[in-house]
């Protein structure tokens, strides 16, 4: 099946299904995600008054994250969402949050001292573009950690399976959630998506999985060349 991913699509998509957002993926991943995101975070032991970029920032969990870690990070949001921005805005007022394209940021080169994208990667059209976006902002040292779905295991076919019919009970938008589905099924397999990583100049400095590696958290980091 062929996705579309498509800027607009995607937009339009997550603008639709912001309001029940964090419901959904609190309800179908079992009251897990923010523990598991929470652990990410802690993996990076981010610096006082360092850079921190959240790309696909949704509604802002992961820089909420940081800035609970670490209060003195200067951390920004950025999505191309704007009804998941104005979520992320309400939900946390210390936080700089802008509307943006991550295959396209409106930064400087060498400017973060960590960049970070959870669930994010697999709905960007141009994810190579996106990637490159990633090293060229961070400094040299800087670190970037990605967090998705793992390994297309048993128990990975039985959320595809168990998914729909919860999703079907609490929200009309069918489309938004087939596609979470096929996009997870398209995805690259974690030990892939870092040879990805590898290929765009990051080399591998932690890899975490969780839930029997159904999800998978990488952090690579840029090199000082």
């Amino acid at each position: 099946m062929k996705l579309d991913k498509s800027p607009q699509t995607i937009q339009t998509m997550f603008n639709v299904i912001s309001d029940k957002y964090d419901f959904i993926n609190k309800l179908i991943s079992f009251g897990t995600q923010s523990i598991i995101k929470q652990s990410c975070i802690n993996l990076l032991k981010v610096k006082p008054y360092s850079n921190v970029l959240d790309l696909c920032t949704g509604t802002g969990d992961m820089s909420r994250f940081v800035k609970k870690n670490q209060p003195k990070a200067n951390v920004i949001g950025i999505d191309f969402s704007e009804k998941m921005i104005e979520i992320a805005k309400n939900k946390n007022n210390n936080i700089n949050y802008f509307l943006g394209d991550v295959t396209n940021l409106p930064f400087s080169d060498n400017m973060f001292d960590y960049a970070i994208m959870s669930f994010g990667l697999r709905n960007i059209l141009n994810s190579e573009k996106a990637i490159d976006e990633v090293y060229r902002i961070l400094k040299p040292n800087g670190l970037f950690l990605h967090l998705d779905f793992g390994e297309k295991n048993c128990l990975n076919r039985l959320f595809d399976t168990i998914v729909p019919h919860i999703t079907g009970i609490f929200t009309e938008n069918k489309y938004a959630y087939d596609y979470l589905i096929n996009s997870k099924r398209q995805f690259l397999v974690p030990d892939d998506l870092i040879k990805d990583f590898e290929s765009k100049g990051f080399v591998l400095k932690i890899k975490k999985n969780f839930i029997f590696n159904t999800i998978s958290c990488q952090i690579m980091e840029k090199p000082y060349l």
